[in-house]
């Protein structure tokens, strides 16, 4: 065994969520003392299988608490940082503008400024988003790091805010910030608000339990790329271990459509999907995806297949309703 190796400290900002949760598991799997911050109105359900893991602590706060983030920063010197939080819900964004940008954008400032003055050692990992491309593509149909950004919503244009003062951060203040720009991924934690496999899933499970009699999608020609939750944590993790902090996009880089999911669901619950899955019209609609290129060349690669990510949402629904 290696003796004196320092144990690396990680501070994950959002931490009570999908990708939150799953990254504390992950580093405390690879031997990471961890701490996270979640809103007091935030549910641990997430974080119940490390809640007692003696290199967990958790804090609750959020971001626009200076007084706190200096505190925690000063006092830790955090190998790595993840910051994760922010408001996600695109249609919250619209109704709820100021809020989606106190969060997503002043938090990041605040969290920046505190890394530049009490922890300019730490590495930050920033989680951007593909809705900052808007439905701005290059000729091949891919958007990557160098597609021009064209956000069409408050959510975006926040997210898009928060990724370009990283990069000026880092320029001019020479940190560690690397910008990760994550397409749909989901898993059982998921939440349905924002999940859209999740969320399919979940009213099928709701159409067998007898509870609803069909469920109502707008088209199902639809196509996303959406990948698993699990993978792209690691992959948050990986491009924080490279010498240089650079942007990366974290996809699948393939498409499946909406009723390819019903469709799926439904035969694993033994419903036909034409009787139950109500839609205005099944055009198909190309969805954007993203080319990961880049961070694949760093040796990343998805481990689960969309069918996996399936299967562990419906395995997932199976115990909640407790189907055999």
């Amino acid at each position: 065994m290696v003796k004196d190796v320092k144990t690396k400290k990680a501070f994950i900002t959002g931490v009570s969520g999908q990708d939150g949760s799953l990254l504390a598991e992950f580093l405390l799997s690879k031997g990471y003392y961890v701490q996270g911050l979640m809103r007091e109105s935030s549910s641990i359900n997430n974080l119940q299988r490390i809640m007692y893991n003696n290199n967990f602590k958790l804090i609750y706060g959020d971001l626009l608490n200076n007084d706190l983030i200096r505190l925690i920063l000063n006092n830790n010197q955090f190998d790595e940082i993840y910051n994760l939080a922010s408001q996600s819900n695109i249609r919250l964004s619209y109704n709820n503008p100021i809020l989606t940008f106190n969060t997503t954008l002043i938090g990041t400032l605040v969290l920046l400024e505190n890394i530049k003055k009490y922890s300019p050692k730490s590495k930050l990992f920033q989680a951007s988003s593909s809705a900052m491309f808007g439905n701005s593509v290059d000729e091949d149909g891919f958007q990557r790091e160098t597609t021009i950004f064209k956000p069409i919503s408050p959510y975006a244009s926040s997210k898009l805010f928060s990724h370009n003062i990283c990069i000026n951060y880092r320029e001019i203040n020479n940190l560690y910030i690397s910008n990760g720009i994550l397409y749909n991924h989901e898993s059982s934690k998921s939440k349905t608000l924002l999940g859209v496999t999740n969320n399919i899933i979940k009213n099928i499970f709701n159409i067998k339990k007898g509870s609803i009699s069909d469920y109502h999608v707008p088209n199902l020609g639809i196509s996303l790329d959406i990948g698993n939750a699990e993978d792209y944590v690691e992959a948050m993790w990986l491009i924080l271990q490279q010498p240089k902090s650079e942007d990366y996009i974290i996809s699948s880089g393939t498409l499946n459509s909406i009723e390819y999911i019903c469709e799926y669901t439904c035969s694993k619950l033994g419903l036909d999907y034409k009787k139950y899955i109500k839609t205005d019209n099944n055009i198909e609609v190309s969805g954007l995806k993203g080319d990961s290129s880049k961070l694949r060349s760093l040796g990343w690669s998805p481990k689960y297949t969309f069918t996996d990510t399936m299967d562990s949402i419906i395995r997932h629904y199976k115990d909640v309703y407790k189907f055999s």
